[in-house]
């Protein structure tokens, strides 16, 4: 069996496995995303090393490495920069990899990377132009072009959580003023409810808990249900612009905002019509994620160029 190493690294968590050419997802090792960049790499070098480690004998080693990760690449592909989530601003993580590990390496961002898995094998696989929003921790997007991720043209394009909601509103985890992100995403919805309505008993909130305390009565239930309409307004709002902006033929949503609030993603599909033009929304077709995480972990292997016939 051949294979690819493949990681997603998220703000929250980062997951690692080998993926294979029927897009299978074998030996998955999961790390919590750590803000400091010494433990963050050790526990990485320990993820990886467990995977490409005592393959059983239908698995050759792993051709090469893909990681989909939060932030920008710059031109040369060998580092991550802007990860305000990561500890990895300016570290040059492809040639870690490949000195440790052997593997040549190719980074690529994490939206880019759903979309592309998307694209090959998700609900609205082929779609094109397909856009792909994700709202985790951050808010991830990807559009697949003539059958490829849309990079622009210093492989910045997508960050479009970093454009402007409300300006000079909330601070944004990246330091800007009234960005999406400081607002409808999952680390935003969090922090804000524990400012609002105190620490949680012994764990830290998540935005299914504060859905949950939504819909009860009392001062804290008012709390997160203002946190949860100005959520709601971001990002629909969000949505809304990037059709109209890019008129794909379909939108992906997942992530993990929308898996803690499935609501949001049918107050999304009903915003959109009655925020754009006909021209717009009339053929447009809106999908849940089919790959979730193995998605990043599809296009991060597709973006090795050694396991999937190349895009078109």
């Amino acid at each position: 069996m051949r294979t690819v190493l493949a990681g997603d690294l998220g703000g929250t968590k980062c997951r690692f496995a080998l993926v294979s050419a029927d897009f299978a997802v074998h030996r998955v090792q999961h790390v919590p995303t750590v803000r400091e960049r010494g433990a963050f790499l050790a526990a990485l070098d320990q993820a990886l090393t467990k995977i490409t480690s005592d393959l059983p004998p239908d698995c050759e080693p792993p051709l090469a490495a893909g990681f989909g990760t939060a932030g920008v690449i710059p031109l040369d592909g060998r580092s991550i920069d802007r990860a305000p989530n990561l500890p990895l601003d300016g570290f040059p993580l492809a040639k870690y990899v490949e000195d440790k590990f052997g593997l040549t390496t190719t980074l690529l961002n994490d939206g880019r990377a759903s979309a592309w898995g998307e694209f090959l094998r998700g609900h609205a696989a082929g779609r094109d132009p397909l856009l792909c929003l994700f709202f985790g921790t951050g808010i991830g997007i990807g559009l697949i072009v003539d059958g490829k991720p849309f990079a622009g043209g210093s492989n910045a394009a997508g960050e479009i959580g970093h454009t402007t909601f409300r300006p000079g509103g909330r601070r944004c985890p990246c330091g800007g003023l009234g960005h999406f992100e400081a607002y409808c995403g999952g680390r935003a919805i969090t922090e804000r409810a524990a400012e609002l309505m105190g620490p949680t008993t012994g764990v830290s909130w998540t935005v299914g808990a504060v859905v949950a305390v939504a819909t009860g009565i009392g001062e804290q239930a008012e709390a997160a249900r203002s946190i949860l309409v100005e959520a709601e307004q971001a990002a629909c709002t969000l949505v809304a612009n990037a059709c109209t902006l890019l008129n794909p033929g379909a939108v992906v949503l997942g992530g993990g905002v929308l898996s803690g609030w499935p609501a949001l993603h049918e107050r999304i599909v009903a915003h959109v019509p009655a925020a754009t033009s006909s021209a717009i929304h009339q053929n447009l077709k809106f999908v849940s994620t089919m790959g979730g995480s193995d998605a990043i972990l599809w296009g991060a292997a597709a973006a090795t160029r050694r396991l999937f016939a190349p895009a078109r």
